[in-house]
């Protein structure tokens, strides 16, 4: 197949979501990659030579319409990896009306946009890039917690009550010293300020014993999800974790059963005093931890990764393009 890339429009981890889709695809397909902010004629040019009979982007909402109109002058058939649902549910509840094909990240977000009468929307969410997230733990443990990430109030809040009540140690990445001032003086805190690659995300994940994963709230006042749409998706950081042969708790989805046994490949919890209980278990029992985490890498190694999801992809638009 014949696949025009399109920029996503984001910075930070999306330039790598950008360039782990390329590579994967151009394994056994022919690819090009194309930054929509070189503007129309470099389009154009592109299409002429290249003749693409796919174009893909992520997010969706960045790419002005203008490109979408003329990939469908020329006949290429425009697909949308909504990689944000639900939370700007305000610029995707409409897509469905420029692009040919929706895949969505999140099954609360695919229903609303199946009721809108858009039938080419499918689920399909992130996967992991399992050479960067791998096993990295040669010395050993330098946490008991990680956490890794924008500074929503509930992880704020979560993370204040562990430093009151317990007296284990956490590494924060991320925007955190704002947030942390009353607890800049704890011995047990501290803070890799602002972004971070993500291989030196995989080290930090690999060296805590425990990975604490909480997600973005669907009501969040810089979302821009007025229809108020709750997510059911785990976010792609549960997977990214899981490559890494790390322990998470993660706080319970409604979809995490459709990715992982819990209790058996990851656990979840409902609460703080759930969180509290379920840390005290396991870092108590270090060998039950470890085999959980084990099983967990072998699931993503299997069913999660970018080439499994970009081959769910390819299967479905091959049944209309061939």
């Amino acid at each position: 197949m014949k696949i025009l890339l399109i920029s996503s429009g984001n910075k930070g981890i999306y330039k790598h979501f950008d360039s782990w889709i390329h590579q994967d695809l151009r394994k056994k397909h022919d690819v090009t990659f194309f930054d929509f902010k070189d503007g129309v004629p470099t389009l154009k040019v592109i299409l002429h030579k290249f003749m693409p009979q796919v174009a893909l982007t992520l997010i969706g909402y960045q790419l002005p319409l203008e490109i979408l109109d003329i990939l469908r002058e020329h006949k290429v058939k425009s697909v949308a990896w909504l990689t944000e649902d639900p939370y700007y549910m305000d610029r995707t509840a409409s897509l469905g009306e420029h692009y040919d094909y929706l895949f969505t990240i999140d099954t609360a977000a695919l229903h609303y946009y199946q009721q809108q009468g858009y039938k080419k929307s499918f689920h399909l969410p992130l996967g992991t890039n399992e050479h960067i997230y791998k096993p990295n733990n040669t010395f050993g443990y330098i946490s008991d917690f990680c956490l890794v990430g924008y500074p929503y109030p509930d992880r704020i809040k979560f993370v204040q009550l562990l430093l009151h009540y317990t007296k284990r140690n956490i590494i924060l990445v991320g925007s955190w010293k704002s947030h942390m001032k009353s607890f800049k003086r704890n011995p047990n805190l501290m803070i890799h300020e602002g972004w971070v690659e993500p291989a030196k995300v995989a080290y930090y994940y690999s060296t805590s014993k425990i990975v604490l994963n909480t997600h973005r709230p669907y009501n969040l006042k810089y979302n821009q999800n007025h229809l108020g749409i709750i997510g059911r998706c785990i976010n792609n950081r549960t997977f990214d974790v899981a490559a890494c042969g790390a322990f998470q708790l993660i706080e319970h989805k409604e979809d995490l059963s459709k990715h992982f046994i819990e209790g058996e490949e990851i656990v979840s919890f409902r609460g703080f005093e759930d969180l509290m209980n379920k840390t005290d278990y396991y870092l108590d029992n270090e060998e039950e931890r470890k085999a959980i985490a084990s099983r967990a890498r072998f699931r993503v190694l299997k069913e999660h990764t970018i080439h499994n999801r970009l081959k769910a992809m390819l299967s479905i638009l091959l049944k209309d393009i061939r």
